[in-house]
């Protein structure tokens, strides 16, 4: 009697009956779609060229992408060819950097971006070769080193979403037509990010035209992805990682979006629901996936393992003499700093499969590791004036964080700020300085009694003078600095070449070492800025410098050497998913 009283409640009969139209419908849809076919993993790239940025055409049967020397400095230039195994076919030459394509809806047209003498363009050209056009100024180029996409097709085919910046507005989307009309190249502004972050990037327009998918960025590489519609209206945030992401894709039934997103230790690429809901992890993608693209059954994007080591280099006359590793490992190693009185050396490094703290002697020697953090992804940093403790970033899946950790192992590390970033130290110890919501604040040594110092927004990377009067600052108006005893900021010094984003300075009596890129010889320098005379040089060109993980240098407290991170490996190839779905 009690089993017949429960299969009569309505509630029981209707799951019932919703279990059996569950398991009807995922019979039928066996039946419809046959057994599933395993995915194939294949590497598309061949020979010692790095090659990026993946699109493949609407019919799936040919792929279009970026390629270059990797054996030399040289100019990304486009390239077609027929999926899988095609003869590549070049479309661009010249000096500028022509990067991340994306094909026109019917396939018979390319757009991408070109970055050249320090400005973006939009151009367009028939992907079977021909005479090319431009078709918009996009503005100020924001980072020669790894530019990101800025161009998608709307589903019509008669216009382009791109990212439009300028000398006084954050980057944002912005809508371009292509006819040759009055309209043709004036770009229509869709979207204006808030102050204190880094803009918009990485335009991805769904299969309908109904929705934009692109990246909002925040401080110190912070992501994450929007959407909107065509007008730039109805904005809605996607994700909640403020996290790296390096591309955006479309499913092409339009429910899910693919992007590669730095989570759990690697770039990874990840699946979400258009609607909402939790990342999901496409595991046949590895630790190092860029640029994702999707095709009919197919996926593509860009795999770029890195090996770096710490290289020491003398400094002469301006010049780079005994260079030579001091650090390497089977990993990647970066961030390197020198301690205050010149005796160790600490870097994170990542052989043991995270990001780890460790410290050595001056030399290289006596190696040990300091952390055992397992996870989280370790930003900058910094030494203490005595040389006894590491302060640094470390960015979860529900933030970024900073903590101090004793330069000796067997110590836990202390988190002593939230939603905070780029902390050092002041002269006397007693104080952090940090970057948090687009400001510069200050709190005591344990994370105590935090205030904003620095009013203007997008400010970041601070770092107290040698003598202890000023604290000097990343802006996008150049480098500022600000009196620690309170009082107006003010302009230091204007740099003589490109700087975007992040920023690495050091102080001393006589000047300030940083870092910028210079165009000419497409590499990162580090330049002095000499406070006697008012003028930058350049001081050394790091070589295939790894700009990861906030990149670095750090100069000896004697000024006789520098270190920094250099690429041993890095091999630039377009995998291919085949079967995917």
């Amino acid at each position: 009697m009690a089993s017949g009283k429960f299969f009569r409640r309505p509630a029981v009969l209707l799951a019932l009956v919703l279990c059996s139209v569950g398991g009807l419908v995922t019979l039928m849809g066996r039946l419809a779609t046959g057994p599933q076919v395993a995915q194939k993993r294949v590497q598309l790239s061949a020979g010692e060229e790095s090659e990026a940025y993946p699109a493949i055409s609407p019919d799936g049967k040919r792929i279009a992408y970026s390629t270059r020397d990797s054996a030399q400095v040289s100019a990304f230039h486009v390239f077609v060819r027929e999926l899988p195994s095609g003869k590549p076919r070049q479309l661009t030459e010249g000096e500028g950097n022509d990067v991340a394509p994306v094909w026109s809806p019917d396939g018979g047209t390319l757009a991408f971006l070109r970055l050249e003498d320090g400005r973006t363009q939009c151009i367009v050209i028939p992907a079977d070769g021909g005479t090319e056009r431009k078709l918009a100024e996009l503005g100020p180029a924001a980072d020669l080193a790894q530019p990101l996409p800025a161009v998608s097709w709307n589903a019509d085919g008669k216009s382009l979403v791109v990212v439009q910046s300028a000398e006084k507005q954050l980057p944002g989307l912005a809508v371009v037509a292509l006819d040759s009309g009055l309209d043709s190249g004036k770009l229509r502004r869709i979207t204006n990010p808030p102050e204190g972050g880094e803009g918009d990037s990485t335009p991805a327009v769904s299969p309908s035209g109904s929705s934009i998918a692109f990246v909002r960025h925040t401080q110190n590489e912070g992501a994450d992805i929007y959407l909107c519609d065509a007008t730039g209206g109805g904005l809605r945030r996607l994700t909640f990682d403020d996290r790296g992401i390096r591309g955006i894709a479309w499913t092409r039934d339009g429910q899910d979006l693919l992007y590669s997103g730095h989570r759990v230790g690697g770039w990874r690429l990840w699946r979400v629901p258009a609607y909402g809901g939790s990342p999901r992890d496409l595991v046949i993608s590895g630790q190092q996936a860029y640029y994702p693209a999707i095709g009919r059954n197919r996926l593509a994007y860009t795999d770029s393992p890195t090996v770096s080591a710490i290289w020491r280099a003398t400094l002469a006359a301006g010049d780079a003499v005994d260079e030579r590793p001091l650090i390497r490992s089977t990993g990647r190693e970066v961030n390197p700093v020198w301690s205050p009185d010149g005796t160790k050396i600490a870097n994170v490094g990542d052989q043991s499969g995270s990001d780890e703290i460790f410290v050595s002697d001056a030399d290289g020697r006596n190696r040990l590791r300091i952390t055992q953090l397992k996870g989280p992804r370790i930003g900058r940093l910094r030494w203490s004036p005595d040389a006894k403790t590491l302060i640094f970033d470390a960015s979860r899946d529900h933030g970024q964080e900073v903590f101090t950790v004793p330069a000796a192992p067997g110590n836990k590390p202390a988190r002593v700020l939230l939603h905070a970033s780029s902390a050092s130290f002041s002269r006397d110890g007693k104080w952090i300085y940090f970057q948090s919501r687009g400001q510069i604040w200050k709190a005591t040594a344990t994370g105590g009694n935090p205030q904003a110092i620095a009013p203007q927004n997008g400010s970041g990377q601070p770092i107290e003078s040698a003598d202890g009067k000023y604290i000097y600052f990343r802006s996008h108006r150049g480098i500022w600095r600000i009196p620690v005893a309170g009082g107006d900021e003010e302009e230091a010094f204007v740099p003589e070449h490109d700087v975007w984003g992040s920023i690495n300075m050091q102080p001393t009596k006589k000047g300030v070492y940083y870092t910028e890129f210079e165009r000419s010889a497409r590499s990162m320098v580090v330049s002095f800025y000499d406070f006697a005379t008012r003028k930058s040089s350049i001081l050394f060109r790091m070589r295939n410098a790894d700009q990861g993980n906030g990149g670095g240098f750090s100069v000896s407290p004697d000024g006789k050497y520098i270190l920094y991170a250099r690429v041993d490996q890095s091999q630039t190839n377009l995998i291919l998913v085949e079967n995917f779905r």
